[in-house]
């Protein structure tokens, strides 16, 4: 009678051979094995690329580009609208095109926002300064 738990030849497993390491065989690897040894796992770390941050410049190119656009297109809203209109603003009144029109409330509006921008970081620079002197 023989043992069945005594081994009388290779002991067979369901894990994969060893990966081929002759070039004659490397061809022959089964696919989804790697042919090459796996690199140590010490601390061997690829530094991370540093990321590049916007500077001023770069801001104010992109910034300049599309402002150029906008003004091609109101250029060509201008262009487009020519037909007369009379405008009155206090006492005065005076004709200009419909494009030239807009462009004047445009620029109106974009000084009453410079304003009210300019008002507001000199009330900041003012509580800068209070709160540094209270630190003091």
């Amino acid at each position: 009678m023989t043992n069945p738990y005594e081994s009388t030849g290779p002991i067979e497993t369901n894990s994969p051979s060893p990966a081929p390491s002759s070039p004659e065989t490397r061809d022959l690897a089964v696919p989804g094995e790697t042919t090459e040894p796996a690199a140590p796992s010490d601390d061997v770390r690829e530094e991370p690329k540093p990321k590049v941050k916007g500077s001023l410049a770069g801001g104010t190119w992109v910034a300049l580009i599309f402002g150029t656009l906008l003004l091609i297109l109101l250029l060509i809203f201008i262009m487009q609208n020519q037909t007369n209109v009379e405008l009155d603003l206090f006492a005065w009144s005076f004709t200009v095109p419909v494009g030239v029109g807009f462009l004047l409330a445009a620029i109106t509006g974009a000084l009453i926002m410079a304003i009210v921008g300019g008002v507001r970081m000199l009330e900041l620079r003012r509580q800068v300064r209070r709160a540094r002197k209270a630190l003091r």
